[in-house]
């Protein structure tokens, strides 16, 4: 075991860091968990859905007016930073120092073959949001796209097809990769390699030591619970609307959509409890089993 004195010598040395300490609960219902990093994104949720339930017009025009400001404000810089984190993955890649590294253990094997590793990057990574925006995206940039802007097609034509699905490829090929193994690799290598704990601040550990231990740490962690938690909603969202569709296509009653088409209520509590239901059930088995057998 490497003591608190020995990672500081380490950091004043240059020398990696091999020991992260996070405070955890010693028993209860919080036994094993941080509840400095729990308990405050518990609390932001569920303010946020109350606030969104109790008030649901000024919820959506005030996410709606913050979405559109942090667009306009940062849409051009998010190009760079995205170009700019795929050449960093492409450089890593290259190099044989990194491109060749280990995220296990010295001499130790793959847990999974490529073909399952693969199916759950897809299965469990992006596996809504490829059902959803293969068909979506097409059809969005079909009718505008940086080069219906410029005026170099025209919207809906013949022109615009191969644009649209450039840009959707844009989206979903090696840019969002990039960006996904890099954060991906910055939290494998330090917990596999260097037995530092499974959380965001961990990646962020070689540049800023032990000052993650504490209240930072525990900030960057309640930001990325609650941005996770929030992605998954959003992706979540689409996954429910698509089983409710197809639900109603297959023929199994009107009960399932309102008059105005929207999946009815019932709908939408009978899809979010199947569809968590079989999640919950398929984390709760382990990845080594249900998660590698449904992505399969």
């Amino acid at each position: 075991m490497v003591s608190p004195q020995d990672d500081a010598a380490r950091r004043r040395m240059g020398l990696p860091l091999f020991r992260l300490p996070i405070f955890t609960a010693e028993s209860g219902f919080y036994r094993g968990f941080n509840t400095r990093v729990a308990i405050p994104g518990k609390l932001a949720i569920a303010l946020l859905i109350g606030w969104t339930l109790l008030f649901p017009d000024a919820a959506s025009h005030a996410l709606t007016v913050a979405n559109e400001t942090i667009i306009a404000a940062f849409a051009g810089w998010y190009v760079y930073l995205v170009a700019f984190l795929t050449l960093v993955a492409v450089v890593l890649a290259i190099l044989p120092q990194s491109g060749t590294l280990r995220l296990g253990a010295p001499g130790e094997k793959p847990e999974f073959g490529a073909f399952s590793w693969f199916a759950m990057l897809f299965g469990a990574g992006i596996g809504i949001g490829l059902l959803t925006y293969s068909t979506g995206e097409p059809l969005a940039h079909f009718s505008n796209n940086p080069d219906i802007i410029r005026g170099l097609v025209d919207a809906q034509s013949a022109e615009a097809v191969r644009p649209a699905y450039i840009y959707t490829f844009l989206h979903w090929g090696f840019a969002a990769w990039g960006t996904y193994a890099l954060v991906g690799l910055a939290i494998g290598y330090v917990a596999y390699r260097r037995n530092l704990p499974l959380t965001i601040r961990s990646g962020l550990a070689p540049l800023f030591g032990l000052h993650l231990s504490g209240r930072w740490g525990h900030i960057v962690d309640i930001v990325a619970v609650v941005a996770t938690i929030l992605g998954v909603a959003v992706t979540m969202g689409f996954g429910v609307e698509q089983f409710v569709a197809g639900l109603a296509r297959l023929g199994l009653g009107d009960w399932l959509l309102d008059p105005d088409g929207s999946s009815s209520a019932m709908a939408v509590v009978l899809a979010l409890v199947v569809l968590v239901g079989a999640s919950t059930l398929s984390a709760l088995s382990g990845v080594g089993r249900g998660i590698k057998w449904l992505s399969n």
